[in-house]
């Protein structure tokens, strides 16, 4: 599996006043790098309204959102901190809404690949530790360690 982190694209302890700003932030990111068609954003927005990404752990709420493999140019995921939650609706409900403060946006290329990513941050989820670490990390090298703790990179480049 390549690596689904070099393009680097993580950004900390963000501002937004909504759910779509923080997803729209987040998206530039991947269309900057070239990793995403233009149609990315409105792909995950329309992917959220109807299957919603929010998930609620133990001690803090987030989001995986994503789309179809059709407006993705190459696998990667990327990370948003937020300074304050943004609601969201659970996962599985039509109108629960979480206070999400912490994003991992997949964009994947291929449709096996989903299932494979869901599973590696499901295990990463239950971590209360490592998940209160992505809580206050503030730069890429500390976000990037914690995913080679988390098993979801090899930190091969």
């Amino acid at each position: 599996m390549p690596d689904m982190f070099d393009a680097r694209i993580a950004l900390f302890n963000q501002h937004a006043d909504s759910q779509e700003e923080a997803l729209k932030m987040l998206a530039d990111e991947f269309v900057k790098c070239g990793v995403v068609k233009d149609s990315f954003f409105e792909g995950i927005i329309t992917r959220e309204k109807n299957f919603a990404t929010g998930l609620r752990l133990n001690n803090f709420s987030v989001a995986i959102p994503h789309t179809d493999p059709e407006h993705v140019n190459r696998t990667q995921v990327g990370f948003i901190s937020l300074d304050a939650p943004v609601p969201f609706i659970e996962m599985g409900t039509e109108d629960s809404e979480i206070p999400v403060t912490m994003m991992f946006m997949l964009a994947l290329k291929e449709a096996h690949e989903q299932l494979e990513m869901l599973m590696k941050l499901m295990d990463m989820f239950q971590n209360d530790d490592l998940m209160e670490r992505f809580s206050k990390v503030d730069n890429y090298d500390d976000y990037y360690q914690l995913i080679k703790e988390a098993g979801l990179s090899t930190g091969e480049e």
